[in-house]
């Protein structure tokens, strides 16, 4: 302790006798901060259409009201298709009663084959007329099963749980396959999307946060993917983040994280012999590192360690004469 308190006592007379001094580059640097427009999208948004042609006779579920999985969210007339449903179901009991007596005709053909009065002909001939009717049963029941299918598609249920963006139609409406009803929204599971410059995405995908600050308050963030494309039009892509709190689908705001690359501060870059870079401390010794990619009055990025020691008072008064280098500390 007494060491510390004699060294911080002679530390103006040091500084005054070198004429400079050095600070570490962790209290140095800066961090800069970054922003993106974003805006909170639904995971899941569906256009529900009618699947077969029907007036619409109800619309359970108004715009904006919410609505589970499996609810029913519009009913078409099914008037037509009961119809339909009730003659496949006749159709295929008729088959089934004619292979019913096809094969006692089949049984008793064979019993009088094993006596001789029937020839083998004629006992093939009941055979096939069997396999035949076997063959209209099954095309029955897939008659059957399509007209069940056509009148379970007048009933157009919710398929997440949801809201009701808005209704495409009427009660009272004829809808033809394909014609939009509603548009569903998924009320669960909100992503942020951010339109995130090219030049960026490294700095995004190094931070160690992200946060959405939107309606006056800020919301932590998770990043889930990075879109490999690129907009032409904005030279951006897509960031999707997940929130850990649910956020109303349509809230807008701007994405924000920070560089977790050091930045030396504009006031610590100084041009000597036409380029631009940092005074640090090598053996003792003021050294001119070179920075390629500064620009003045702009912070600049560097990988240097943060115990690299930069030249903090008196680096203006240095002598043209120190070293300079290229490469980092």
């Amino acid at each position: 302790m007494k060491v510390l308190t004699v060294l911080l006592a002679l530390w103006p007379l040091l500084v005054s006798a070198q004429g400079w001094n050095s600070r570490p580059l962790s209290t140095i640097a800066l961090h800069p901060e970054f922003r993106a427009p974003a805006a909170v999208h639904p995971r899941e948004e569906a256009s529900l259409a009618a699947e077969v042609a029907a007036r619409v006779v109800a619309l359970p579920v108004r715009a904006g009201e919410a609505a589970v999985r499996g609810a029913e969210l519009a009913r078409l007339d099914d008037a037509a298709y009961r119809i339909e449903r009730e003659r496949s179901r006749a159709q295929l009991v008729l088959v089934e009663r004619r292979i019913g007596l096809a094969r006692a005709q089949l049984e008793q053909a064979r019993a009088l084959a094993a006596r001789g009065f029937i020839s083998a002909d004629g006992l093939r001939i009941r055979e096939t007329e069997l396999g035949v009717l076997h063959s209209e049963r099954a095309a029955a029941a897939a008659a059957l099963a399509g007209a069940e299918l056509a009148l379970a598609r007048c009933v157009i249920r919710a398929p997440f749980d949801g809201v009701v963006r808005a209704r495409l139609a009427a009660v009272g409406d004829l809808a033809a396959p394909g014609t939009p009803l509603l548009r569903f929204t998924a009320s669960a599971d909100a992503e942020v999307r951010a339109q995130v410059p090219a030049a960026r995405i490294d700095s995004l995908l190094a931070a160690s946060g992200w946060t959405f600050e939107a309606g006056g308050g800020s919301h932590a963030l998770r990043l889930l993917r990075v879109s490999p494309l690129l907009e032409a039009a904005g030279q951006v892509r897509e960031a999707v983040f997940a929130a850990a709190a649910a956020l109303p689908p349509g809230l807008a705001g701007e994405l924000r994280w920070r560089s977790a690359r050091p930045h030396l501060p504009p006031a610590y870059v100084q041009q000597r012999d036409g380029v631009l870079g940092a005074w640090v401390e090598r053996e003792g010794r003021p050294v001119f590192v070179a920075l390629p990619d500064a620009q003045a009055g702009r912070p600049v990025a560097v990988d240097w360690p943060p115990a690299t020691a930069l030249i903090d008072e008196g680096r203006f008064a240095l002598e043209r004469a120190a070293p300079a280098v290229k490469a980092a500390p």
